[in-house]
């Protein structure tokens, strides 16, 4: 593997061109986190330093400023970009929305698992995954009702999710990164045949595919498969 950015990172998000990341810079002498912005180019291996619209660009999309007044932490708030330009969004206690185009609420509501909160999000082009690191469980969502579809795992055990901490999609397969065993899961959406995909020696929190590479967040930072 091959360190592309060293140092603890809060959250990354895939582009075209590579991984847009928020990452910890100093916690102050108050106890509070001091956040910045890289953006870092999957071609050139060089790391940017951005600013907080680029980053807020990438997760909220197009309308990114109207989307970022509609939740209560743009940081610590997941999201999944849904069809026609609409998103949805999940805070750390539960509190959801699905925005419009316009980056106006056109639901709202809660979404948890015995009492968890998601993890994580993800849109796989048709549906809305949510997982539950805790409880080790994924659901899957309609997007045009909200309702719960789906509950893969939510048990212990050898073959099961430990600890479900990020979320990608592409094409027919879901990958899930357990920051607890360390690993990372492939399950096909259309046949939810699973298998172990990648394992590492530290805790693994997301996985891309960007730019033809493969991309994992571990404890220590970003690197390149």
């Amino acid at each position: 593997m091959k360190c592309i950015y060293e140092g603890q990172v809060l959250h990354m998000m895939p582009i075209p061109s590579g991984i847009v990341a928020a990452v910890l810079s100093e916690i102050t002498d108050e106890g509070k986190m001091a956040v910045e912005y890289r953006m870092i180019s999957l071609e050139t291996s060089q790391v940017q330093r951005i600013t907080n619209s680029v980053y807020l660009l990438a997760k909220f999309g197009a309308s990114h400023k109207s989307a970022e007044m509609q939740v209560a932490n743009h940081l610590t708030c997941r999201t999944a970009i849904l069809n026609n330009g609409e998103l949805f969004t999940v805070e750390e206690e539960g509190a959801a929305k699905v925005l419009d185009s316009d980056g106006f609420a056109k639901w709202v509501g809660v979404v948890k698992y015995k009492g968890e909160s998601p993890s994580d999000a993800v849109f796989d082009g048709e549906h809305i995954w949510v997982s539950f690191c805790d409880n080790n469980a994924l659901l899957r969502l309609d997007p045009a009702s909200m309702r719960e579809e789906l509950r893969v795992g939510g048990k212990s055990g050898e073959n099961s999710f430990s600890g479900p901490a990020g979320l990608f999609a592409l094409d027919e397969d879901l990958y899930v990164s357990n920051c607890k065993s360390c690993r990372v899961w492939k399950i096909n959406t259309k046949t939810y045949a699973a298998e172990e995909y990648l394992e590492f020696d530290e805790s693994v929190y997301g996985y891309v595919k960007c730019h033809g590479r493969e991309v994992v967040l571990l404890q220590s930072g970003i690197y390149e498969v």
